[in-house]
């Protein structure tokens, strides 16, 4: 072997000598890292990763519980000490607490608030019963005063006029007793009023079906007669003939009239060529089911009195046609119910009255 060989031998020796410490050294600190990032990586959570929160603001879950319970306590606390009659869903309530207890009506300005239409006072001395209405007399002693207004009714929504009329008014008392204001539900008067006004918009119908004679000009008094007996119609006085649950007969499901809308006379001269069932479905508790009970009742008088269903213009109703009725009644009760407006409630019918 050359000298030449020897040495190009040696520098192969020497390169693949170098070549596996340089592998050796890439691989040991490439094991180094993963190890570190691995390390790290059992550390993160979604609790303190940054992608997660941000570290200028740490999140207590306690507080949060806190927060939210104190929240509902004072709601609570509120609701409490609310005299009965008062609805918060449908109503502004301002509070005006003084110092200076007060013994007369001067600073309530009674004449202007009767001008506001729907408007209602409250006052009382620190704990005692709220006095409202016929019991705020003269000399009366009060240190705290509830102004409670109406913002929706079937004649609809609150005026701009009524809403500055009653801001106004609620300052002037305000003044007059030196008292701190605090509005406990609706401030945003107009704003409220509008929002609920469109809600009672979608909901407040009247649900009115006929049944005519088939054949017939009139039906046949005896058949009418035998057909009213029913347990579930009932009458009081010269009113109309009315649908009562069968599981509550305090319950009214809707009013059988004639066709002019008046009530029915039935006895063997009765001369009735149809018969209207109309609903009040806000004012309806539990309107699905109501509607299921007026449905019965409306074919036992197609059978007893040979009959047919019609809706208001006077087109027939097949079952198809029936149970779209009540799709539709479902969503009206649903969208009342989102509002916690239950129907047939007692703030139902404040409403829609």
């Amino acid at each position: 072997m050359s000298d030449v060989q020897l040495a190009l031998l040696i520098l192969g020796l020497i390169i693949i000598i170098i070549m596996i410490i340089h592998n050796w050294a890439q691989i040991s600190s490439h094991k180094k890292r993963k190890e570190k990032l691995n390390a790290t990586s059992s550390t993160i959570s979604e609790d303190n990763d940054p992608l997660f929160q941000s570290a200028e603001f740490e999140i207590n879950d306690s507080t949060l519980s806190n927060e939210s319970s104190n929240a509902e306590g004072s709601a609570k606390i509120i609701s409490e000490n609310l005299p009965d009659g008062i609805f918060p869903e449908v109503e502004s309530v301002a509070s005006i607490t003084f110092v200076n207890i007060q013994n007369s009506l001067q600073p309530l300005f009674y004449d202007k608030a009767l001008g506001i239409n729907g408007l209602r006072i409250y006052v009382r001395n620190d704990n005692d019963i709220w006095a409202t209405g016929q019991a705020l007399e003269e000399g009366i002693r009060y240190n705290q005063i509830l102004i409670v207004q109406q913002l929706v009714s079937r004649k609809g929504k609150l005026e701009h006029e009524s809403v500055n009329s009653l801001i106004e008014y609620v300052n002037e008392v305000k003044t007059a007793v030196n008292g701190a204001l605090f509005w406990l539900f609706n401030e945003e008067i107009g704003v409220e009023s509008k929002r609920l006004n469109d809600m009672c918009r979608e909901v407040d119908r009247a649900l009115t079906l006929k049944v005519l004679p088939k054949s017939d000009t009139a039906f046949h008094p005896a058949a009418l007669i035998d057909f009213f007996k029913s347990s579930s119609i009932n009458r009081s006085g010269n009113e109309a003939h009315r649908l009562l649950n069968p599981k509550n007969e305090n319950e009214s499901i809707c009013d059988i009239v004639n066709l002019s809308g008046k009530p029915l006379e039935i006895n063997q001269e009765a001369f009735v060529q149809g018969i209207i069932f109309k609903m009040d479905v806000p004012n309806t508790k539990n309107i699905t089911h109501a509607f299921n009970e007026m449905i019965k009742i409306i074919r036992e008088a197609c059978s007893q009195l040979n009959g047919t269903l019609v809706d208001v213009g006077g087109k027939p109703m097949n079952d198809d046609y029936i149970s779209k009725v009540y799709v539709y009644l479902k969503g009206v009760e649903q969208k009342m119910l989102a509002k916690k407006i239950i129907p047939g409630s007692e703030l139902a019918k404040k409403i829609f009255s």
